[in-house]
């Protein structure tokens, strides 16, 4: 038996499949359905870009961005930690990006994270140093992000795994 995802609402495994979608038993979110563009397109296939930060203007950040390139996508990775600056650039061939948008869409619910993320008030000292954003572009008018600092979406190892290879570029120059 296949194993069904967390709601990437609340963190529940209590989730059911329900026709082409998941629910949540505990929050009773609807999640999983097949994203679409503004003009009705699958949103995996008319994605042309990802924009990517981690850190913050003091201590630094790493970024990344990914804009597709006519099928390829050409994507750079930076790394601006300790005030220096390394960078790596490369291409990701069409079958390789399709499939990062798939991962993006289709198991790791991007589409259903909600848009900012910010600490619960639970008396733990917040630092503000982790702020983060990602932006997925589909075209010049339409674009979606989430943000958020010292918090994160139930599904953020997930995705920061989708993006250690390109990071580890970094590591290996």
């Amino acid at each position: 038996m296949a194993r069904l995802p967390v709601c990437p609402k609340c963190g529940s495994k209590q989730t059911s499949r329900v026709e082409n979608f998941y629910r949540c038993a505990d929050c009773r979110s609807d999640f999983g359905r097949k994203p679409y563009t503004d003009d009705g397109e699958p949103m995996a296939e008319s994605v042309k870009g990802l924009r990517f930060r981690f850190g913050d203007l003091i201590s630094g950040s790493v970024r990344l961005r990914m804009a597709e390139d006519l099928g390829p996508c050409l994507w750079e990775v930076y790394d601006t930690n300790d005030g220096d600056l390394d960078k790596y650039a490369d291409v990701l061939d069409s079958e390789e990006w399709m499939t990062f948008k798939e991962t993006l869409f289709s198991k790791l619910f991007y589409y259903d994270w909600d848009k900012e993320y910010i600490p619960v008030n639970d008396g733990r000292e917040v630092r503000g140093n982790n702020e983060w954003e990602v932006d997925v572009i589909v075209n010049e008018n339409e674009e979606y992000t989430c943000r958020g600092y010292d918090a994160y979406p139930i599904y953020w190892d997930g995705f920061m795994k989708l993006l250690d290879p390109f990071f580890n570029k970094l590591q290996k120059d």
